[in-house]
């Protein structure tokens, strides 16, 4: 109950930040074909990086391996092998405020980047995430539809609750491989 209050207000006060921005029109299929470059987030619970690696081999050889950003907990250290050649942001849980939001020194390591397209891989909502993937300014922002999504994402992947994650990976995989 106080976790969810803490997130309540955590979105509100991202929705007050981002309240100026708005989305402009875009082609979808052009602007994910022409881009340059990708942020990541990983799941921010401990995972398997294997039931996320079709999305990381899709990257790795769309991106040649350069151009991309994988943005990190401590626990994902798998990932540098997966994306060798990648940017890696790790952060901790308390480089994040009492409302789940990036602390400004967090905020300032990701600002530095400027994706053309975010993807965030944590099927369930997970505030710092979804913020993360609306602050970089990408214009695509991919993420998987739950509480909010609206709000953080102009691209939204329904997955299936009855698949294991790593199929809902695998879909996203084969989806983004289109373009």
């Amino acid at each position: 109950m106080k976790g969810d209050l803490r997130v309540r207000a955590g979105h509100l006060l991202a929705r007050y930040r981002f309240r100026k921005r708005k989305d402009s029109l875009i082609s979808f299929s052009e602007t994910l074909s022409a881009a340059q470059s990708v942020m990541v987030v990983l799941p921010l619970a401990e995972n398997e990086p294997a039931q996320y690696q079709s999305v990381t081999k899709l990257l790795v050889r769309r991106f040649k391996g350069q151009h991309i950003t994988v943005i990190a907990t401590d626990h994902a250290v798998d990932v540098m092998r997966l994306l060798p050649r990648s940017t890696i942001v790790h952060f901790r849980h308390d480089e994040l405020n009492r409302v789940y939001l990036p602390r400004p020194d967090l905020q300032e390591r990701f600002d530095r980047r400027r994706p053309d397209i975010t993807i965030d891989l944590n099927l369930d909502f997970l505030l710092p995430s979804a913020y993360i993937c609306k602050a970089t300014g990408a214009s695509i922002r991919i993420g998987f539809s739950r509480r909010f999504a609206d709000d953080y994402y102009n691209f939204i992947i329904r997955p299936d609750r009855t698949l294991a994650r790593k199929m809902n990976y695998d879909r996203l995989a084969e989806f983004l491989q289109k373009f």
